[in-house]
């Protein structure tokens, strides 16, 4: 069993390597017929589409996978876009880990559903990790 520091500075070690730019840029074939969106609609449109392909594959791809589009959009504010394909998420069985949670409760603090965020909290509770200061640091009123 690891420490509760040892476990933390895994937390923040695997934390640090998820740091990815704005958006991860998915090809797609509905770039090619969407020029006249801007471009940040246009990306956010690929990010949910590589998304929905991933969750629909006969295998789908790890978590890391998912958890970087989503902090993606969580990182550009696209927060009821990442709530919506966490639910997606949950709905086909795949289930999340400390990294997409916390991501979801940023989300749920950036959208100002604090019920939300403290129902997520629980549920990292529930499934028995032990989670940081930076996994509840946006629960803070």
């Amino acid at each position: 069993m690891l420490s509760s520091s040892t476990s933390r500075i895994t937390f923040i070690s695997r934390y640090s390597l998820l740091q990815i730019p704005n958006f991860v840029s998915f090809p797609s074939s509905s770039s090619l017929h969407s020029h006249s969106e801007p471009p940040c609609l246009r990306e956010v449109d690929e990010a949910v589409d590589s998304f929905t392909r991933m969750l629909s594959m006969r295998r789908p791809p790890s978590i890391i996978q998912f958890t970087k589009i989503l902090g993606s959009l969580a990182k550009t504010n696209h927060f009821s876009t990442a709530i919506s394909l966490f639910q997606q998420l949950q709905a086909r069985g795949i289930a999340p880990d400390l990294f997409i949670l916390s991501i979801v409760i940023n989300c749920c603090c950036g959208m100002g559903r604090m019920t939300l965020a403290f129902s997520v909290l629980a549920k990292i509770f529930r499934m028995d990790y032990q989670p940081d200061t930076s996994a509840g640091s946006w629960i803070s009123l």
